[in-house]
C-alpha cells in the first residue's frame, strides 16, 4: 500500500503542520501549492529529503490534477478560501467547487480514503442559543450569499456548508470511498516551521491574531470562546487516515473543541510565566469576563480518532512566544504590523 498523502493547502496555517506531523511519522508527502509559495515549504523540511514533494497547482476548482494523484494513498483537503478574502462567488466557487474537483478526481485515480477540512460553522454559527451536534446544519442559502445583502461571515458559513454537503453527497454515491469531515472552531497556537512573514502582514496571522491580542494594550476580545489548537486539528486529520470505516463507528462527521478559557486566565497567567510582558497585556483581556463551560462534545473525536487534546495554556505560551519571535524579525527587517 502507497503511504504517499496529498495534501492541499500546504502552505497555510493548519496545512503546514498537516504536512509537518505527516512527515514526522512516516509518510511521504505530495503536497500542492500555489504558485511561488513551494520554496518555503520545501526548506522548511528539507531534513526530510524525498519524503516531501512539493507540487504547483494552478487551479484546483477545474484543472487536470491526474498526474498529481497518481500513486496517492488519500487525500487531505484543507486548502479553502478565508473569510472576506475574495467576491462571495469566487468564495463559493472555489470551496464547493475546489472540494468537489479534487475528490471526483481522487476517486477516479483509485483513491479510497478522503478527508476534509469542513468548520463548526457547518454545524453552529457561532449561536449560543443553539446546540453543538455534530447532526446539526445551518439554514442558509447561495442565493443570499450572492445577493450582496449578506456580510461576509454569512457568506463563509454558506461556503462551509455546501462545500461540506457536496463531500457528503458524493460520498453517499460512492460507498466504497472513506471520507472523514473534521469541523474546528478557530485556530490558535504556534505557525509551523515552514510559516513566514517576513514584511509583518496582519491578514497572514489569521485567527492568531486574536491570541496577539492578549498582549496588545488596546488589544480586544474573541467574538466567542469556541477554539482549537491548530495542531490538535493537525493530529485530527492525521489519525484519521487510520480510523475504523463508517460501518463500525457511523458517519465520521467530528467536531474538535478545546478548553473554553476566559481571556482573563490568559491575562493572569502571560503575567505570571512571562512577567516580562506585564506591560503589554490587553486592558480589557485583564477585565475579560468568565466563560461558560464549553457547549461541544468532543468524546467522538477522542473515540474515533484518538485525538489528545492540548491545554489552553500551553496553546496560549508556545503563541505568544511565537509571536515574540517574529517581533525580533519584523524589527530587524524594520517592518512594522500592517
Amino acid at each position: 500500500m502507497s503511504s504517499t498523502i496529498l495534501v492541499t493547502g500546504a502552505t497555510g496555517f493548519l496545512g503546514g503542520h498537516v504536512v509537518q506531523q505527516l512527515l514526522d511519522q512516516g509518510y511521504t508527502v505530495r503536497a500542492i501549492v500555489r504558485p511561488g509559495k513551494g520554496d518555503s515549504l520545501q526548506g522548511a523540511y528539507s531534513k526530510y529529503g524525498n519524503k516531501l514533494e512539493v507540487v504547483t497547482v494552478d487551479d484546483l476548482i477545474s484543472g487536470d490534477l491526474s498526474n498529481v494523484l497518481k500513486g496517492v494513498y488519500a487525500v487531505i483537503h484543507t486548502a479553502a478560501p478565508l473569510s472576506g478574502r475574495t467576491s462571495p462567488a469566487d468564495a463559493l466557487n472555489i470551496a464547493i467547487e475546489g472540494s468537489i474537483n479534487i475528490l471526483r478526481q481522487a476517486y477516479a485515480a483509485g483513491v479510497r480514503k478522503f478527508v476534509f477540512v469542513s468548520s463548526v460553522v457547518a454545524i453552529n454559527p457561532i449561536d449560543p442559543e443553539s446546540d453543538f451536534k455534530e447532526t446539526t446544519w445551518p439554514k442558509v442559502s447561495k442565493e443570499e450569499a450572492l445577493s450582496g445583502t449578506k456580510n461576509a461571515f454569512y457568506v463563509y458559513v454558506t461556503q462551509k456548508v455546501l462545500s461540506e454537503q457536496a463531500v457528503w453527497d458524493f460520498a453517499k454515491q460512492h460507498p466504497d470511498l472513506d471520507v472523514t469531515v473534521i469541523n474546528p472552531p478557530f485556530f490558535f497556537g504556534p505557525f509551523a516551521p515552514s510559516y513566514s512573514n517576513p514584511d509583518a502582514i496582519k491578514t497572514s496571522l489569521s485567527t492568531n491574531t486574536m491570541i496577539y491580542a492578549l498582549i496588545q494594550p488596546d488589544g480586544g476580545l474573541p467574538i466567542h470562546p469556541s477554539w482549537i489548537d491548530v495542531r490538535d486539528v493537525a493530529q485530527s486529520l492525521v489519525k484519521a487516515l487510520k480510523s475504523p470505516p463508517e460501518s463500525q463507528v457511523g458517519r465520521k462527521r467530528i467536531i474538535l473543541s478545546g478548553e473554553w478559557f476566559s481571556f482573563k486566565d490568559a491575562a493572569d497567567y502571560l503575567v505570571k510565566v512571562r512577567p516580562e510582558l506585564k506591560d503589554r497585556i490587553s486592558e480589557k483581556a485583564k477585565a475579560a469576563p468568565p466563560v461558560p463551560e464549553s457547549q461541544i462534545d468532543t468524546t467522538r473525536a477522542r473515540e474515533v480518532l484518538g485525538v489528545v487534546f492540548t491545554p489552553w495554556k500551553k496553546t496560549v505560551i508556545d503563541t505568544i512566544d511565537g509571536f515574540i519571535d517574529l517581533e525580533k524579525e519584523w524589527k530587524k527587517n524594520g517592518a512594522t504590523l500592517h
